[in-house]
């Protein structure tokens, strides 16, 4: 259903843009599999930060404080359109119940 909404079609490109761009700079720029760039994009993006990789250039470093913004910004806002979609059907069932 998400991705009959504009919004929801929208944040949903914007995630996958967000973990392919991550996944193709690390791969390139650190020589990182794309397993491993993917890895540390998901990790990074969902602030879990295990430490057991990390960019090892300035220019990944800059990258990363950038790219940690727009992604986690990004991620918070699927969330919340998600939540928001989910309390809303909520209070529309226990609407049409009587509740």
């Amino acid at each position: 259903e998400v991705w009959t909404e504009p919004g929801g079609r929208l944040l949903i490109v914007s995630v996958l843009a967000i973990l392919v761009t991550g996944t193709v700079f690390y791969t390139i720029v650190e020589d990182w599999t794309v397993i491993e760039a993917l890895y540390f994009t998901v990790i990074t993006l969902t602030t879990i930060g295990y430490g057991d990789l990390h960019p090892t250039t300035e220019f990944s470093r800059v990258f990363t404080i950038f790219f940690v913004l727009a992604g986690v910004s990004t991620l918070l806002g699927f969330l919340n359109f998600i939540l928001g979609r989910t309390v809303k059907e909520q209070v529309e069932r226990r609407q049409e119940k009587g509740m």
